[in-house]
């Protein structure tokens, strides 16, 4: 079973849907936490015109006809409406993932590595493309030195839920290079995504396919690209040390 979206539908996840259900209650008094969540949900329609900015909280808050004061919740501004939003597609990509591992039959064989990192990574670019107009302004975001580490976190998350899907249990290559040449390659095809305009992101998936190749043939400079990922302890330098290497001439 492919993890791509049916009928090229975006629908919500369980997931996203039980939590929003969790969230969206009709208490006469709703904690802080629950009031935020419902005015980021709120805010993503108002990203496409508006983008990843304080406007688009306080038009969702206006909507929902709470204090104005409400904004204040959110130190980070419009950056949080991103960071909720990367947060909820990471977990629908791991409910994703959950149902195809349900779905497998016991006696089914596993399917490729390569295969299932390449269909996950698509999957999850595949999931953003509605805010794919958007999406170069929430990259930039990333490098506002308050947002980096909540989207580093998050980030390293959803690669660690790539491969523990995956079910790797190869000894060739080391969890930490792992890790990190799965984040250089998702990293590579979503800069590459953003400047596609083929018919279909075909030249990205075309990319991707590469990069899923370059990391099948690691093996031969293993041993020299870990002793140069060695004592990065950050997994995005990693990942730029693992794209430089990937992308510099053969």
């Amino acid at each position: 079973m492919s993890l791509r979206i049916l009928g090229g539908r975006i629908t919500p996840s369980l997931r996203h849907i039980a939590s929003i259900r969790r969230h969206v209650q009709t208490h006469s008094t709703e904690s802080a936490e629950d009031q935020k969540f419902e005015i980021l949900e709120s805010s993503l329609k108002h990203v496409k015109n508006h983008g990843w900015t304080a406007a688009s909280l306080k038009r969702a808050i206006a909507e929902m006809e709470i204090s104005e004061a409400s904004i204040g919740m959110f130190k980070l501004g419009g950056a949080e409406i991103a960071l909720h939003l990367d947060q909820t597609l990471n977990d629908e990509l791991e409910d994703l993932m959950a149902q195809q591992q349900d779905d497998r039959p016991p006696d089914a064989p596993t399917p490729p590595i390569a295969h299932f990192l390449k269909d996950a990574i698509k999957t999850r670019l595949e999931l953003q493309l509605p805010y794919y107009s958007r999406w170069a302004e929430a990259l930039a975001l990333v490098l506002n030195p308050e947002v980096t580490p909540q989207a580093t976190k998050q980030f390293a998350h959803l690669i660690d839920d790539i491969w523990f899907y995956a079910g790797d249990k190869s000894t060739n290559i080391n969890w930490y290079t792992r890790r990190a040449t799965v984040a250089a390659i998702y990293g590579m095809t979503e800069l590459y995504m953003l400047q596609d305009e083929s018919p279909g992101f075909s030249d990205t998936w075309d990319f991707l396919d590469r990069r899923i190749s370059d990391l099948e043939k690691m093996g031969e400079g293993r041993l020299e690209l870990e002793k140069q990922i060695k004592n990065t302890g950050d997994i995005s330098k990693a990942a730029f040390i693992i794209a430089r290497n990937m992308l510099s001439p053969k």
